[in-house]
């Protein structure tokens, strides 16, 4: 270890230095750590970073009405645990895919009830 790295003891460790270090001044660095599969939230308060608590995997950005956890699902093909977006409701915000399988079972819905009214749809 490097005098003067004390404590830093993994890649979001690094990460965050390296951000200091730079001065970008974000006002919150997320990182997720894959091999632990912890979530860690840092708030820019004053000219120091301090570590958010965070109940669940889980941190809400009220200037953003935001927020970003810790999802367990597949994505493109991946089962794992993935970083995901969601709403003030606490709902995940749907990917591309998933809002185009959702719009593909709601243009099936539609086109059932169209056929059960009599319409071809190839006429239309």
């Amino acid at each position: 270890m490097k005098p003067g790295n004390q404590g830093i003891n993994s890649p979001s460790d690094i990460i965050l230095v390296e951000a200091m270090k730079h001065n970008l001044r974000s006002p919150y660095y997320v990182i997720f750590d894959r091999y632990e599969n912890k979530l860690r939230v840092f708030q820019l308060v004053g000219t120091r970073y301090q570590a958010v608590e965070l109940v669940e995997p889980k941190f809400w950005f009220p200037e953003l009405e935001l927020g970003v956890g810790v999802w367990s699902g597949k994505y493109q093909d991946t089962e794992g645990l993935w970083l995901r977006w969601y709403n003030q409701d606490g709902d995940w915000i749907p990917t591309f895919a998933e809002r185009a399988e959702q719009e593909k079972q709601r243009a099936d819905k539609l086109a059932e009830k169209l056929r059960a009214l009599g319409v071809n749809l190839d006429d239309i």
